[in-house]
């Protein structure tokens, strides 16, 4: 097999042997990595930080003299997170001057206790998103000067978010629906109850006290006006926290993003793969789709109607407001395909643009075909800026100035540099992040924060990044964890972990917080390999194919036998985790491959299953892609094929099931009977209060560090002598009795 070695040469291989058994020597002062050091990280106080933006760093007031931003780190004593809101002084923080702490919040909930921080045009006042433990979030006001805490709301039901006008006299915001119960009402008890277009989840539920743990209904939409009364505006389509929401600058429109319920038949003119497949699926009447489109609310009126007749992009770029709110800009924006001729309707179906919508006419008006994103706006000289990548992944800056209606390209128009101070989270595989600022104008750089000066008593495993082939031939990349004091003479257990890798992110756990912990598991002398998922280029071209399980199955084997070729692992004792997307990645491996894992874990994700396609009907377009068909006529021969659940009988690695919200059950259900009917190793979590992204410390502990002694377990034979960890190793025991005899009957 050709071995493919990262930037650097094969006319020096041994270059290459030497970067990747390089190991950190641990201090006689250090100790090595926890999962409670996972846990208790500081950590920018974001869902997600999977960029480098700047303006997901810190955001600074309109006149520049202040930025704020927030941080958070788990609190195991007491189960909850801890976010405090910082604000800066911009002269003094190029100075190295340390910030003021101004709010601390704390939550117990799956939420974030500080977010959405957005600064009024006054630069004196911020507002955000503040819960305490056991109460209901809502929106604060904090005035720097006054050092004064205000609530702006009074909500019944959690706050999940908001924007307001830039002087904050609008306000619009979205909050989880009542709790309700559908099967407790006189209607049901007179007359039974309808399914309509739910999934067996939601059934299931019903009733429950867990049914709001994993509710799909759409949060409620308020619009309130000069503090006054919220006043709720009707939406007939899905509203969600994690779409877009943005009040024009004058407070006279809002932008909803939202999930279409009922779906234009024109929209199958558009041929964007992924979109086209979602677009095209099959799902109740009632049923909320997965296509997203942007509506606009008038706030005098409070009427709400779509922006154009045309979803968004399947990509998550952005908008920009202009005119003082007049007009708004989209990137990546799909034309309506109605009241046009065929050549044109051809052409829009093809491809976006970015585009002008005019208010409140809703007239579009074209700026340039292609993938641009609108990155600023400058007033005074109706100057747009866009950022267009190359293939060659190059960022080129283009600028667009606007006479009257219509837009002229300036070529050779430098964009021009913020004055306000970079403010970015630098990191990379080995180093932790600590945020820096640097002065725009003088190009110097200063330290602003080390969020973790504790990292200095530990002492972590070295990541390197390196390259192999599949077995397919098609190449792969990740992140190789070695043990501290590693010994290249010795081979070590390894454990694959899957879903993302990026060479510029510490990753002490790994990309999520639910299932992964590679630094622990490093420092239990156990490889990790932090490979890439459907999120790189090759990957994504099969992706909802019946191709994406056996690529993805490649590259696991690939990697088992670079790492064997190089003596780095013992390939009798590999360990792999699947979560989420991957999980069908995993499952697919395992009951295909002819290469032996020993142990597994399968966390909350999607499976490629039957009884998962069956459950949730609304969902098929998934598990019908990867398996070739729906699981019915003549297609059914390729779901005994494809499908994982159905090829139970070649597993013979101990599994470990994680399901987050006790839905999880239903969509588990299929490995964990059918591999408790054939006697085969299985064990099954649940942790029936968790979100797919694992939030609580404590339900974090649960996973990553039960995982950690799964692996230790099965990979190396080691046991935690806690006491109280004692019945979860009597039931491996018994777990590794059924593996010996189940392999005793296969021979």
């Amino acid at each position: 097999m050709r071995l493919i070695w990262p930037s650097m040469s094969l006319k020096y291989p041994c270059m290459a042997l030497l970067a990747i058994h390089a190991a950190a020597q641990c201090h006689p002062d250090q100790r090595r990595v926890t999962v409670s050091d996972a846990i208790e990280m500081t950590r920018l106080g974001v869902a997600s930080y999977m960029d480098d933006s700047p303006s997901n760093v810190a955001q600074f007031s309109p006149d520049g003299r202040r930025f704020a931003l927030v941080l958070k780190k788990g609190n195991l004593e007491r189960n909850t997170n801890d976010y405090t809101l910082e604000i800066f002084k911009t002269q003094e923080a190029l100075s190295a001057q340390k910030p003021e702490t101004v709010v601390r919040m704390s939550s117990n909930s799956n939420r974030e206790a500080i977010h959405h921080v957005k600064w009024l045009r006054s630069s004196g006042t911020v507002l955000f998103i503040g819960e305490k433990p056991n109460a209901v979030p809502q929106i604060y006001s904090f005035d720097i000067a006054r050092r004064q805490l205000q609530r702006l709301t009074d909500h019944l039901t959690p706050v999940v978010s908001f924007d307001a006008s830039d002087d904050g006299r609008v306000v619009v915001f979205e909050a989880d629906p009542p709790a309700r119960d559908p099967m407790n009402s006189p209607e049901v008890e007179r007359e039974g109850f309808r399914i309509s277009g739910e999934d067996l989840g939601e059934v299931v539920l019903a009733g429950s006290p867990y049914a709001q743990y994993r509710s799909r209904e759409s949060r409620q939409l308020f619009l309130m006006i000069g503090g006054g009364r919220a006043r709720q505006i009707s939406v007939v389509d899905g509203v969600w926290p994690n779409l877009a929401l943005s009040v024009s600058p004058n407070g006279r429109y809002a932008l909803v993003e939202a999930l279409v319920r009922n779906i234009p038949k024109s929209w199958l003119g558009y041929r964007d793969r992924l979109l086209h497949e979602f677009i095209a699926a099959d799902k109740a009447s009632l049923a909320i789709s997965s296509v997203e489109q942007y509506l606009l609310l008038d706030t005098v009126t409070g009427a709400i109607a779509p922006l154009i007749d045309a979803p968004k992009s399947w990509e998550h770029d952005g908008f920009l407001w202009i005119d003082g709110g007049k007009s708004i800009v989209l990137s990546k924006a799909y034309l309506p395909l109605t009241g046009i001729d065929a050549m044109e309707q051809e052409r829009r179906g093809a491809g976006t643009s970015v585009i002008e919508v005019l208010l409140p006419s809703r007239e579009t008006v074209k700026i340039r075909d292609g993938n641009a994103t609108a990155a600023d706006w400058i007033e005074e000289d109706s100057e747009l800026s866009l950022q267009e990548r190359s293939g060659a992944g190059v960022n080129a800056m283009l600028v667009y100035r606007k006479r009257g209606n219509e837009w002229e390209e300036v070529l050779g128009r430098l964009v021009a540099a913020t004055s306000n101070p970079r403010i970015t989270y630098e990191q990379d595989m080995n180093t932790p992040p600590k945020i820096w600022i640097t002065n725009t104008v003088t190009g110097n750089k200063t330290l602003l924060l080390d969020p973790n000066p504790q990292f200095k008593q530990l002492c972590f495993g070295r990541e390197r990044m390196i390259s192999w082939q599949a077995t397919d031939g098609h190449p792969v990349r990740g992140g190789l964890y070695l043990p501290p004091d590693y010994d290249p003479s010795r081979r070590y257990p390894l454990v694959i972990q899957t879903h993302a890798f990026d060479p510029g992110r510490f990753w002490i756990d790994g990309p999520w917080s639910s299932a992964f912990a590679a630094q622990p598991l490093a420092a239990k002398d156990i490889v990790v390999l932090q490979i890439g998922g459907a999120s790189d280029r090759t990957d994504a071209v099969h992706r909802s194919t019946p191709s994406e399980g056996p690529g993805q199955m490649a590259a696991f084997e690939g990697a088992i036998d670079y790492l064997d070729n190089q003596g780095i692992i013992d390939r009798e004792s590999v360990g792999i985790i699947g979560f989420s997307r991957t999980v069908y990645h995993v499952a697919y491996t395992l009951t295909h491959s002819k290469y032996r894992f020993r142990a597994v874990t399968l966390a909350d994700g999607f499976n490629g299953g039957y009884f998962e396609r069956i459950a949730y009907p609304n969902q098929a377009a998934d598990p019908d892609a990867v398996n070739g068909g729906p699981p019915y006529g003549t297609m059914l021969p390729l779901w005994f094929e494809h499908a994982p659940a159905f090829n139970l009988s070649n597993v013979t690695a101990p599994v470990r099931l994680e399901g987050y919200g006790v839905a999880a059950a239903v969509e588990e259900w299929e490995w964990f009977s059918l591999s408790s009917g054939m006697k085969k190793p299985i064990d099954f979590l649940i942790l029936p209060r968790a979100p797919h992204l694992l939030v609580k410390p404590w339900e974090r502990r649960v996973s990553q560090q039960g995982n950690l002694d799964w692996f230790a377990f099965w990979l190396k034979g080691a046991e935690d002598p806690s006491p109280e960890k004692q019945p979860v190793y009597a039931r491996w025991h018994q777990l590794r009795d059924l593996e010996a005899k189940m392999l005793r009957q296969a021979n």
